[in-house]
């Protein structure tokens, strides 16, 4: 039988602490250095405060792909920032990132922030046209943010308050 190459079936859910070591190597497998994190970095950030992971799995423990995000609360309204979105290379542009993307605007929003934020390499222009297709805009230039003179280009989304619209469903 000929393999097709329509989009696996992938399932999105909660991640865990269990979920680490699998979203430690597919980071490794993603970014090199200095954009990828260490083990303790993942941990840092996937058990910090306000912060939430979404995972996208073709089957059970079979990871291929993730977001982490931090939602910091403050006054107003609280804010989110989107640490890490990783794709699995073999399953890129099949609509994978954009599913962890929006699900994590849905669940940002449902906690109070009334923004998304986050940081792409200058260089890294498919992630650039990624953002900006899911109506990211850029905002900052921040020069040296991951160091070595490597400059991010900042970006930030308002989100929809779907609170209101899940209540009266």
């Amino acid at each position: 039988m000929a393999r097709t190459s329509q989009s696996p079936v992938v399932w999105l859910r909660d991640g865990e602490d269990a979920d680490l070591e699998a979203m430690y190597h597919l980071d490794a497998s993603c970014f090199e250095a200095p954009f990828r994190f260490s083990r303790g970095a993942m941990q840092q950030f996937a058990r910090a405060r306000g912060a939430f992971t979404i995972l996208a799995e073709d089957r059970p423990g079979g990871v291929v792909g993730f977001v982490v995000v931090q939602v910091n609360r403050g006054r107003p309204a609280a804010d989110a920032y989107v640490v890490t979105l990783d794709v699995r290379a073999d399953v890129r542009r099949q609509g994978i990132a954009g599913r962890l993307l929006r699900a994590a605007e849905i669940r940002a929003a449902r906690n109070g922030a009334a923004r998304m934020g986050l940081h792409v390499w200058t260089e890294n222009g498919g992630a650039i046209r990624f953002y900006e297709r899911e109506g990211y805009e850029r905002t900052l230039l921040h020069p040296d943010f991951y160091g070595s003179g490597i400059d991010a280009l900042g970006y930030s989304k308002a989100l929809a308050q779907r609170e209101a619209v899940i209540q009266r469903a």
